[in-house]
């Protein structure tokens, strides 16, 4: 079934926190700009052909915007709201992140094992090795590839010298945890398998995110399961429906979440609830690769430098899904863009080797706003 592109549907609120501080690096943006920049978010919605948009602004402990725009469901004219569930895709690998370094400091996980301790794991690397998709180039199998490899993608080529983004890999670590507490790997497609209970015990309860599913089968939030938006994808300037994700957490995706709760997951992470100093000290830290240059990843985030400020991110795509997110922090403003669609339009092809945000036009204009200036749409 097809269907025209919808009218725009809009909720706001706006809430304008007092500016406190040091003076930045480059002047803050006026506090007008958040009421500027949500118009320019539906005008770039509509230009990358996104039926349904959430988004969420949070600065210095303040949501100052929080967001819907278009439909949720296009065929019952649902309207997004900042409330509205959305598969996050690869934004799950945040948490994921997170979690990981915890269990290491309790003493639950080491980050040194080998991977390929695993059971299944030989079958499973001499398949992606040789299946001639980009995320097998270069693995071998026989190399010591260890947890912190995969959660660095530094598996690739000799393991811990060069950066490749690789989800396949990230998607084994939901085997490895079931393995190191004893379980069959197996039961990592179980309707509720060990990452899921062990993000939600230690990262979505503590955070206050009550409409977030770390596994779609849990029961007391069946709510968040109904109300997922609906994924499309565009084909001749229409949106067509996608099937409707229903599957485990693997690692590298499997969250469902609003923008509403990623916000109360970005206040809680910036108020150092979700992990001990030591924890969040090393959580956006990159490696050193061997030819001594950081690597653009640390654990589960991007890391860049762009125009003299310090970005950490990720982005979110599933195609097949029909859904992309972005989250974006600025640390030193402690400022944060959460995006949310049920469309591919979002994504804008980050090289595997690279990180490079810029290259989003949603990003940009977020940074124009609050960060370096509005400049001119035609000049982005």
């Amino acid at each position: 079934m097809r269907h025209s592109a919808p009218l725009a549907f809009a909720l706001v609120t706006l809430i304008v926190p007092a500016a406190r501080g040091q003076t930045p690096a480059h002047p803050p943006a006026p506090l007008t700009d958040v009421a500027a920049f949500a118009v320019e978010l539906d005008s770039l919605r509509r230009a990358h052909h996104i039926p349904g948009l959430a988004a969420t602004v949070v600065h210095r402990g303040e949501v100052v915007l929080s967001r819907g725009y278009g439909l949720a469901y296009v065929d019952d004219e649902v309207p997004v709201t900042p409330d509205t569930p959305f598969w996050i895709a690869s934004v799950t690998k945040t948490f994921v992140g997170l979690l990981f370094l915890g269990l290491e400091e309790s003493g639950e996980v080491r980050l040194d094992d080998r991977i390929a301790s695993v059971p299944e794991w030989t079958g499973f690397c001499g398949w992606l090795a040789g299946s001639g998709i980009v995320f097998g180039r270069d693995l071998r199998c026989s190399a010591p590839i260890t947890v912190r490899h995969v959660l660095h993608h530094t598996a690739q080529g000799e393991p811990g010298t060069r950066f490749s983004y690789n989800p396949i890999l990230y998607s084994r670590l939901s085997r490895y945890l079931e393995h190191t507490y004893g379980g069959s790997v197996r039961e990592v497609e179980g309707r509720q398998n060990r990452l899921a209970r062990l993000v939600d015990a230690r990262i979505l309860a503590p955070a206050g995110m009550r409409r977030t599913m770390a596994s779609q089968w849990q029961r007391e939030r069946a709510d968040v399961f109904f109300d997922l938006a609906q994924g499309y994808g565009v084909e001749d300037g229409e949106f067509v429906p996608r099937v409707r994700p229903e599957r485990h957490i693997a690692g590298g995706a499997g969250i469902v979440s609003t923008v509403e709760d990623l916000a109360r997951y970005d206040l809680a992470l910036d108020a150092g609830r979700l992990g001990s100093p030591a924890v969040m000290a090393r959580l956006f830290v990159p490696p050193t690769l061997a030819d001594g240059s950081a690597s653009p990843y640390a654990f589960g985030w991007y890391v860049q430098t762009y125009r003299g400020e310090r970005l950490v991110w990720h982005s979110g795509w599933d195609e097949e899904a029909g859904f992309s997110a972005l989250y974006l922090k600025v640390p030193a403003r402690r400022l944060t863009l959460v995006l949310l669609a049920n469309a591919g339009g979002l994504w804008w092809d980050n090289p595997l080797d690279a990180a490079q945000v810029e290259g989003s036009p949603f990003a940009r204009a977020f940074l124009d706003h609050f960060v370096f200036g509005a400049a001119p749409a035609g000049d982005r």
